[in-house]
């Protein structure tokens, strides 16, 4: 699985990055839009947010739960600790898609137990999620790699560590040609 970051950039609008990696095939876009409110949201993403539907592609939203609710996003990607995930499972319902930082087996095991669907590292070690393995949590472990460098070596070894897949984007769309650095991860991702 690829989760493509969507975050601001002087290169390329919202809308134009989020079709750009639909088009390359993209199943999975997580919005990292830091400092605005709903209603600038709103705006910014009403067009991302019917691409996605008429593309089939989830669409979850970093931090802003209000936002994910109101826009009827598929969910959150809570990167900050202050949030409760807990708080958010309650608040977003069953049917919301919630994935959530671990810096810990613990803490992974601890989020598995309350209902949420992913958790995601921010760095590569296969150890922790061996020892997420080892005391039989079956959680979705991502790796969270939001200024990643994308490569082939470098997807590759992410999923030869034992990661669920990728979270990562801002320097897809750094590349000559995004739409094909995308596809061409996504054809490691799935082919490993």
């Amino acid at each position: 699985m690829l989760q493509i970051i969507i975050s601001f950039s002087e290169r390329y609008s919202i809308g134009e990055m989020a079709q750009m990696a639909v088009e390359a095939g993209a199943s999975w876009l997580v919005l990292s839009l830091p400092g605005n409110d709903a209603g600038q949201t709103r705006e910014m993403c009403a067009d991302v947010v019917e691409l996605c539907r008429e593309s089939g592609v989830m669409l979850s939203i970093e931090n802003c739960v209000e936002s994910a609710r109101e826009l009827a996003m598929h969910g959150v990607f809570l990167t900050d600790k202050n949030i409760s995930p807990v708080k958010v499972r309650e608040e977003l319902g069953a049917e919301a898609i919630i994935g959530a930082v671990a810096t810990t087996p613990d803490a992974a095991l601890t989020l598995e137990r309350a209902d949420i669907d992913y958790v995601a590292l921010t760095k590569s070690n296969p150890a922790l999620i061996m020892a997420v393995r080892d005391a039989g949590g079956q959680i979705p472990v991502v790796a969270y790699m939001p200024d990643f460098e994308p490569s082939p070596e470098s997807i590759a070894m992410i999923k030869a560590d034992g990661f669920s897949g990728l979270c990562a984007g801002p320097r897809f769309f750094e590349k000559e040609d995004p739409v094909a650095a995308i596809s061409e991860a996504i054809a490691i991702l799935t082919s490993l």
